[in-house]
């Protein structure tokens, strides 16, 4: 097994993604040719299926990317079928306590640490468990990464005790969501700016590797000298978007 997150990390020092809500075999394989390391599958906010998903993270793995996926609900029924599917992230949307964070642990990793179903079979584990088990086990836990999502005033109030979780290694945040669930309707980023900064300088500060959305260059340089590892663009479909805007504008003018 393959513990490509850090050694990309190791390498590039930086990394970059695609947040992806209906992606195509193209989709995926121009990602990676332009560069990208991971393609964020979001389960929670489309029509997309496990199945699919899975599929295409496959084609992202064998690319050289690192396919992860947020899931719908906090459930073996999710958590083991992602893991067994081939996913080395699993996000965990709008984590507000420990206890959350410690099922997503549970769900996610091989005893003793967690309660992860073993297959022989799994895509997750290259369809092989090999002669050593305990090693084979070993190497796919640390193989497996897992993301808690802070996208509320709850859990921000329990960061810490999130934060301490063992097992729970990536930390990213939900803004829009974030600011919603405040009553606050105007720019997210700006209205929750201080808690945003705090979660990632905390988690940083915990040993976790920390992941964010950006939309321009700004942010993208506000947030690494806050110590984030990964970004993200996206969703892929407000890119096409654009892309489409800009080609019929051009013909416009």
């Amino acid at each position: 097994m393959s513990e490509r997150l850090q050694e990309l990390l190791d390498r590039h020092g930086r990394l970059y993604g695609v947040i992806s809500r209906d992606p195509t075999l193209i989709d995926v394989e121009l990602m990676a040719q332009e560069g990208y390391h991971l393609v964020w599958f979001d389960l929670e906010h489309s029509t997309l299926s496990l199945s699919k998903a899975a599929d295409l993270g496959r084609f992202a793995w064998h690319l050289g990317m690192i396919p992860m996926a947020r899931t719908v609900e906090l459930s073996r029924g999710q958590v083991q079928v992602m893991v067994d599917g081939g996913f080395k992230i699993i996000v965990l949307p709008d984590v507000k306590n420990a206890d959350q964070a410690s099922k997503l642990v549970q769900l996610g990793k091989y005893p003793p640490r967690g309660q992860r179903g073993i297959s022989t079979t799994a895509t997750g584990n290259d369809y092989r468990i090999g002669s050593d088990l305990q090693r084979a086990l070993n190497d796919a836990d640390a193989a497996t990464h897992l993301m808690v999502q802070f996208e509320s005033d709850e859990g921000y109030d329990n960061l810490d005790a999130i934060l301490s979780v063992d097992g729970i290694d990536m930390v990213t945040i939900g803004p829009n969501d974030w600011a919603i669930s405040a009553q606050l309707f105007g720019p997210a980023r700006t209205q929750i700016a201080p808690k945003i900064d705090h979660v990632l300088t905390r988690a940083r500060g915990a040993g976790k590797i920390t992941a964010i959305g950006v939309s321009d260059a700004d942010q993208a340089r506000h947030y690494t000298d806050l110590g984030a590892r990964i970004l993200f663009v996206g969703p892929e479909i407000s890119i096409r978007r654009k892309a489409y805007a800009q080609a019929i504008g051009g013909l416009r003018k």
